[in-house]
């Protein structure tokens, strides 16, 4: 049975593994099948259109230098969290992922999925309020949170 908690802009929601007996956590914003943004493994992917490749998307955190998302992917790699995608013109399936720690404290991320779009504003205020939610709710950030699909 799913849980869902509302975080200010942000969804909690917890599902008790009955084989492990641990708690498991999704924190995301959006709709829960389709989510705008959502955590797991120390990053945050933001969603744009799965045909969309974003590989050469470039971001801005609150109002700071706009820089290219794969200069932060070794961080993501190094957390564990991989793009999901195995199509070689578009690995990204529509995916930005950014460390946390990249975007900890700010308002907003600013995204512009490639060269000839539009820059799509995200607001990531309130995800240290949505974490610790989820922490007190019995979930592991480091292992018990999973990505909305």
């Amino acid at each position: 049975m799913t849980n869902r908690y509302l975080v200010p802009a942000w969804h909690v929601d917890t599902v008790l593994d009955r084989f492990t007996n641990r708690t498991v956590c999704r924190v995301y914003q959006g709709a829960a099948r389709k989510p705008s943004v959502s955590y797991a493994r120390g990053t945050l992917a933001f969603a744009f259109p799965r045909s969309r490749n974003t590989l050469n998307a470039d971001f801005r955190v609150d109002d700071g230098p706009a820089r290219p998302w794969t200069s932060v992917y070794p961080v993501v790699v190094g957390a564990g969290a991989t793009l999901a995608g195995t199509s070689m013109t578009n690995p990204t399936q529509g995916l930005v992922i950014l460390p946390v720690a990249t975007v900890a404290g700010a308002t907003t991320v600013t995204i512009r999925s490639r060269p000839d779009d539009k820059p799509r504003v995200f607001s990531v205020g309130g995800l240290g309020d949505a974490m610790a939610a989820a922490r007190r709710l019995g979930c592991d950030p480091g292992n018990g949170f999973m990505r909305p699909l």
